[in-house]
């Protein structure tokens, strides 16, 4: 997965690896700086609880976040003697952040996290004394995602700035040939449940006197069809008939986008006479139609032109580098659904939003998190209006 980092300066901790043991492994002979550290650090770390308790963090997610902040300064005091835990320095961070990823890449996140939360209680609480600039450039470094020397070495945070200036990672476009690309198509859970919803429809199925389509829990199990896969423990943050439920309101949205179904006041029907079938000669263009709603869907919904949430670029962050020639590791995510009390909320929602992603088959889950290079084209067609991505390799000459 790892690319060679464009920063190659040596770091002030020597070996990455053996500074983080070093660090770990102090003696409890400890210098006077360390000793205030200490106690300014006890001293704040009851409010900061009590602010990540109004967070609505379970007890084992707050154990989890002071213990962060225990490795954090462990390796931060080492490049600042005198450290003050209210004022950051920019530079020192950073390169705690390079260290973590170096020793552990799946865990930067976890630390940048973290950091970030405690941060943000020191702004809210009015008790960041340093310079905003710093503290702006602090928390743009914590708000990436990209692990330091896979990306851009100074990606700016997903917040406040516009989008051109954020770096997102090349989307690399194989070459796919059109046995391949309607294998795919036929194999995807996506298109398999759609053939199956609309065989339930059939020739059109009446609306009751209040506009409900009756049978909604015989339309929602025909989507039998899933690759979610390793990310499957996400079904465990809601209840059976409320996944149903949302994944066939995705499927009636994806339908009527497409133009599959026509929808009047009293009847949903197929728009076409003809019944799809599983070998339809169109079922490419059919499916890259289909796939490019439900990309739509999962990373922009809700979005103005050039007006984007954070959790829109946040995933078309994801997306991007599923997308690209070093594709991220799924471990982390895997571990976030299956202990989702041990990391950060904001890493467990992109975690969830990817086994959505999964489910339908725009990405497999293995060791990696990859999007099927079949759906690569449109994921570059959906983002290039949006954001400023970049496609490479033979499928984009």
């Amino acid at each position: 997965m790892a690319k060679k980092p464009k920063n190659t300066k040596k770091s002030r901790f020597g070996n990455p690896a053996k500074a983080s043991a070093d660090a770990a492994a102090r003696t409890t002979e400890r210098s006077s700086a360390e000793a205030r550290l200490d106690r300014a650090m006890g001293a704040l770390s009851s409010g900061y609880v009590d602010w990540l308790e109004t967070e609505s963090r379970p007890d084992k997610s707050i154990d989890v976040s002071l213990a962060i902040l225990d490795d954090f300064f462990d390796m931060y005091r080492i490049l600042e003697p005198y450290p003050d835990p209210t004022n950051l320095v920019p530079a020192a961070l950073r390169e705690v952040v390079e260290v973590t990823a170096h020793a552990n890449p799946l865990g930067v996140m976890t630390l940048r996290n973290g950091v970030h939360d405690y941060v943000a209680y020191l702004a809210e609480a009015g008790l960041w004394s340093g310079t905003h600039e710093d503290l702006m450039a602090i928390l743009d470094e914590l708000a990436q995602t990209a692990v330091p020397g896979v990306g851009s070495d100074d990606e700016p945070d997903y917040e406040d700035l516009p989008n051109e200036d954020y770096e997102f990672a090349e989307i690399y476009l194989p070459t796919v040939s059109e046995e391949t690309a309607a294998e795919t198509a036929e194999n995807s859970p996506l298109w398999k449940n759609i053939l199956a919803l609309l065989e339930w429809i059939g020739d059109g199925k009446e609306f009751t006197e209040d506009g409900i389509l009756p049978d909604q829990e015989g339309a929602a199990a025909t989507l039998i069809n899933t690759g979610v896969g390793a990310l499957a423990a996400a079904a465990r943050f809601t209840t059976p008939a409320d996944h149903s439920a949302a994944r066939l309101a995705l499927y009636w949205e994806l339908l009527e986008e497409a133009e599959l179904v026509t929808v009047s006041d009293t009847h949903v029907r197929p728009s076409s006479k003809q019944p799809l079938r599983s070998d339809d000669p169109e079922k490419v263009l059919l499916m890259r139609d289909l796939m490019g709603h439900f990309i739509f869907t999962l990373t922009l919904e809700g979005s103005e032109e050039g007006i984007f949430e954070d959790w829109h670029v946040a995933m078309a962050d994801w997306l991007t580098q599923s997308a690209s020639a070093a594709p991220p590791e799924a471990a982390q995510l895997i571990q976030a659904l299956e202990e989702p009390d041990s990391v950060h909320p904001d890493l467990l929602a992109i975690a969830q939003n990817i086994a959505h992603w999964a489910e339908e088959g725009l990405v497999t889950v293995g060791e990696f998190i990859e999007v099927l290079p079949a759906w690569r084209p449109d994921v570059f067609d959906i983002l290039k209006d949006a954001f400023p991505v970049h496609a490479a390799g033979p499928g984009a000459e």
